[in-house]
């Protein structure tokens, strides 16, 4: 695996700082650049995810974005479900647009992966306890009958030598139009965690959760969900953290 230097630059010191949650703040805007979404395994099984809250004094709405991975479960960001979320809907795509039907969802479990231990080679002035990495599951009222889930990744150590991101988010009105763009690993750990380069791209706030997928000789599965970006001028940045999915059902981190 080649490390570029920038990276190193990048989290040193307190740059480490600037690793932020994605799904938080409003407007959520969806992937810079990159290319509109096409109706492959990717874009048909993405979904844009609105959670309200109710913190102390107001309603909140998280804006993030997830992947099918059973008929009735989609992965994505745990912060996006943070505050016990009073309601979930999830949105499909038809290409880059939003289509209906809309789906209800509740949480099924949130998971906080074991970040594991940085790769020979692999940025070692990283801390991993500085990332922000999560999970949850979001089980749907009824089943997709019309989208074929996306099975995840099996073993966190092979290491995708390329990766695909797929985001939208909500912006202020609706659900945002659907985009992809393809990403480069640059660093990686011994559980999966990876840290990847967006290419012609910037990851946003909209895309916390969104599918990180690879293909292989069976097809494209999912090797995790955006879990933050690693930028010094948000809500946009040119680094994403993604959280491993291989932990996924597997009993590690559930909580």
């Amino acid at each position: 695996m080649i490390i570029f230097g920038t990276i190193p630059t990048l989290l040193s010191g307190a740059a480490l700082a600037l690793a932020i949650a994605l799904g938080l703040a409003a407007p959520a805007a969806a992937i810079d650049g990159g290319a509109p979404a096409g109706r492959d395994a990717l874009a048909q099984a993405t979904v844009a995810i609105g959670t309200i809250t109710q913190p102390e004094e107001a309603l909140s709405l998280t804006r993030c974005t997830g992947i099918l991975v059973a008929p009735d479960l989609v992965l994505t960001a745990a912060h996006c479900v943070n505050g016990d979320p009073l309601g979930a809907l999830v949105v499909f795509f038809r290409g880059t647009e939003p289509t209906r039907p809309v789906y209800g969802a509740r949480v099924a479990a949130r998971y906080s992966p074991d970040p594991g231990e940085m790769l020979p080679n692999a940025a070692s002035d990283v801390s991993l306890a500085d990332l922000s990495l999560d999970l949850a599951v979001l089980r749907l009222t009824e089943p997709v009958r019309d989208r074929r889930p996306v099975p995840l990744a099996a073993d966190p150590r092979r290491v995708p030598k390329s990766l695909r991101i797929a985001g939208a988010g909500l912006s202020g009105r609706g659900v945002g139009r659907l985009r992809t763009a393809t990403l480069t690993p640059v660093a990686a750990s011994s559980t999966g965690l990876t840290i990847a380069r967006a290419n012609g791209a910037r990851v946003c706030f909209g895309d916390s959760g969104g599918p990180v997928v690879a293909q292989d000789r069976g097809g494209t599965y999912v090797w995790g969900v955006a879990s933050a970006v690693i930028t010094r001028t948000a809500p946009c940045g040119g680094y994403v953290v993604v959280a491993p999915a291989a932990q996924v059902f597997s009993g590690t981190g559930v909580r």
